[in-house]
Order: C-alpha cells, then structure tokens, then sequence
C-alpha cells in the first residue's frame, strides 16, 4: 500500500523541494510535476486569468495564491490550500470549517449535499468531504431511480432483431446463412450519463481512504452493474443530455467532471495532475458575502452583479464602453437609498485599499447617481484586517455660495467571518 502523503497549507504559503510539511517530505518530483501544471495553462488561452495568479512558480517551489481547495500530484502528493485569515486565534480545523460553510453558497455546489454527508470535518480531509458530496448527490439519483434511453445495439444471432444489417451480414456472414447481423433500438439504463456516473464512482474507490465513503462507493456500484465504464472520456461527456428529465444529475455530473476530466472550479486543467479541486476564493467570499446579506436584508431589494450601466455611454460611435458589474446592489424598499457594495477578498497591510479599488467605488458612485439613483453610499467589504482600521473616504463639492455639499462616500468596512454578528454590522451600516 502506498504511504499516505496528505499536507495542508493556506493561501499564499509556499513549498519547496526538500520541505517537511505534516510529517511528508516533498520532493523534486512534486513540485516538478506542480510546475509542469502551471506550464500547461500558461500555454492555453492567453484571454483567460493567469495560472500565476493562483499557483506560482518559485525557485525550487511553488506559492499558492487567490485559490483554495485540493490538488493531487501524480506522484502521490496531496496538497489542501485553505483561506488565509488574519486571526490568530483559530486553527486550521477552522479554517476548514469556514471554507466549507463558505463554499455551500458557492452557486456551483449544491449546500446541502454536505450538511447530509455526516463527515466530520475535524477527521476528514477536503477531498474526502468532496467525495462525500458527490456520493450524496449520487444518492439523490438512485432514489429517483437511474435514468434509462433509447440505445442502439448490434448483435450477431441465428435469430433476426430489429433490421438487418446489410454491410455486416455480407461481411460476417456471407458463408452462415443461419446467422442475422441485426440492428435495434433497445430500452437501457446504459447510457452516457450512468457510465460517467459508474465511471467516477470507479475512481474514486481507488482515491478515498475513509471508511465510510468506501462503503456508499460499493453500495453504490451494485445499481450500475449493468452499466459499462467509459474509455473515451471526452466523447461520453459530449453525449449526455441537458434539459429537466435529466436536471436530477446535474450536480454528480459537474462533480463528475472535475474528478474524470480534471476540470476545477477554475478555468484551469491538466494532464499533469491527479485532480484539482480548486476555488477562485475571492469568487467564493463574494458569493457568501452575498447569499448571507440577501437572506437578512429585509424591506431591501438586492441585486447581484448589476450591469446594467457603463462608465462611458458614446464614443464618438454611437458605442458603449467599459460596462460597471458591482457585487450588490442594495435598495432601501421604503426611503429608496441605494447603497453599492463590493467585495474584496484581500487582508488589508497598513497602505489600506488598492488605489484601483477607489477609483473603481468612485466610479460606480458616479455613473449611478448620473443613471438618476440616490446613491447614498459606496461600501467596500473586506474580510478583517490587524493592520488597518476601517475608514470613510468623502470627496465634496463646491455648490451655490461656495458651499460644500457631499459627492461621494465610501466607506471601508471589514467583517469577521467567524462571527456572524458581521450581518447586523452591515445592516446598521446600510440604515445609516
């Protein structure tokens, strides 16, 4: 049996050649093998983010950066990237807790599907909690019952079925008039969608290691004995149907993909690697920040990712430039005030906010209240910081009589995760 080699590092942690990190020694092979992933990527698509911003190459190593999640080497390597939060006062075990409450709003992932795993997440590592999710949704299908299609089949039998096959009757059986190469449609649950599913239930027995999870994979597999596993893995995902008969398996089938095709959350892949489980987490915290703000924000109007608007309406063409795209909008159902939210997922150092960023609050202040809406403040959301206090920046402007009236405000406010009292914080600051 292969030695067990699992470690856990936060975002912006490095590993280097020759480390000893949890008891593993990491050797040239990993991150070999880690940077041959990075140089797959950096060749495809130049339109998409840089691979570097999430995994970078260093001497004699690699640095995680803005992702978190689970990747495996082919060499055996298994590495968890969990948030990196500046408190002091909590561990890793925490961490994990955070990120997978977190991640249960992510709009991919199916929240429920962990709350029903019953894994410990104290005892079990991230691939083990995300092979639970994709059991359970698993489990969703076979109690709805495995979908069955219409599936052409051949045989070659003293008995005609279906039409003749008139190519491989003259082919096979010019000399054996006995013998009908026919052709018929059959009724089967042996479709694509049930091998991906055999096929991922397949790998994955080879890849957990919990108890439990072995047992629902075995379980499971009885149900798809007459089901044949894929070899074309690309070419039986191109086959499977997408439309509401089929929406019950749309869950195991993302999983499905991230495990067989080696697809992330990302929009990075690899032949490099075993998988990659991996989370844009600024994606991730604006999807919490989001979820939980529209769950408590009553008598308000929240809007998600408005694009409504641009920073430039003409150039000269008659053509828009530059679409704004805030995280929230956040309408007072009453007295009308709209507040702009956006999120950030950075520890603030003692400089405070990117410039960029400012510019950016700046200009959605601007563009709104120029659209006619009562912009009454910008908001800024950043997880908690030890090294910056919150601010509020105002700009002004000069009005009638030299009077100075107020332009614009935005404010920068942090949140501590592990305490959702963030919620009423952010209420307060909206009734402002």
């Amino acid at each position: 049996m292969n030695k067990i080699r699992n470690i856990t590092i936060t975002e912006y942690g490095r590993i280097y050649a020759g480390d000893v990190i949890d008891n593993v020694q990491i050797t040239k092979e990993d991150i070999n093998e880690l940077k041959l992933f990075i140089d797959e990527n950096n060749e495809k698509d130049k339109s998409l983010s840089s691979i570097e911003e999430y995994l970078k190459p260093i001497r004699n190593g690699v640095q995680a950066n803005n992702f978190v999640g689970v990747l495996k080497t082919k060499s055996g390597l298994t590495i968890e990237i969990l948030p990196k939060i500046a408190n002091g006062q909590h561990d890793l075990n925490d961490m994990k807790k955070l990120f997978i409450k977190m991640l249960s709003t992510f709009k991919q992932i199916n929240g429920k599907a962990f709350e029903m795993t019953h894994l410990s997440i104290n005892d079990n590592s991230l691939i083990e909690i995300f092979i639970a999710m994709f059991l359970q949704e698993v489990n969703v299908i076979i109690k709805r019952g495995l979908k069955s299609d219409y599936i052409v089949l051949e045989q070659n039998e003293s008995y005609l079925k279906g039409k003749l096959n008139i190519q491989k009757q003259i082919q096979l059986n010019s000399f054996n008039k006995t013998r009908f190469h026919s052709k018929f449609d059959e009724f089967d649950i042996n479709i694509p969608e049930n091998q991906i599913i055999k096929s991922t239930l397949l790998f994955l027995k080879k890849e957990s290691k919990n108890g439990h999870n072995q047992k629902m994979i075995n379980m499971y597999l009885h149900y798809f004995d007459s089901v044949s596993s894929i070899r074309d893995v690309d070419n039986t995902f191109k086959k499977i149907k997408k439309n509401r008969e089929y929406a019950y398996y749309d869950q195991s089938i993302i999983w499905a993909e991230i495990f067989l095709k080696k697809k992330s959350f990302t929009s990075f892949t690899g032949n490099s690697l075993a998988y990659a489980l991996l989370f844009p987490m600024e994606k991730v915290f604006e999807s919490y920040v989001a979820h939980m703000i529209k769950n408590h924000l009553s008598n308000h109007e929240v809007y998600l990712q408005d694009s409504r608007y641009y920073l430039f309406d003409d150039d000269g063409s008659g053509n828009k430039h530059y679409r704004l795209k805030p995280d929230m909008i956040i309408k007072n159902s009453e007295t009308k005030l709209v507040t702009i939210v956006d999120t950030k997922w950075k520890i603030l150092n003692a400089n405070g906010p990117a410039q960029s960023d400012l510019y950016q609050m700046y200009a959605y202040n601007s563009r709104y209240k120029h659209y006619g809406k009562d912009v009454n403040k910008v908001v800024l959301l950043y997880p908690q910081s030890n090294l910056y206090n919150e601010k509020v920046f105002i700009s002004k402007k000069i009005g009638p009589n030299n009077m100075e009236n107020l332009n614009s405000k935005i404010e920068v406010v942090f949140i501590n995760l592990f305490n959702t009292s963030w919620i009423e914080k952010i209420k307060n600051r909206i009734n402002e």
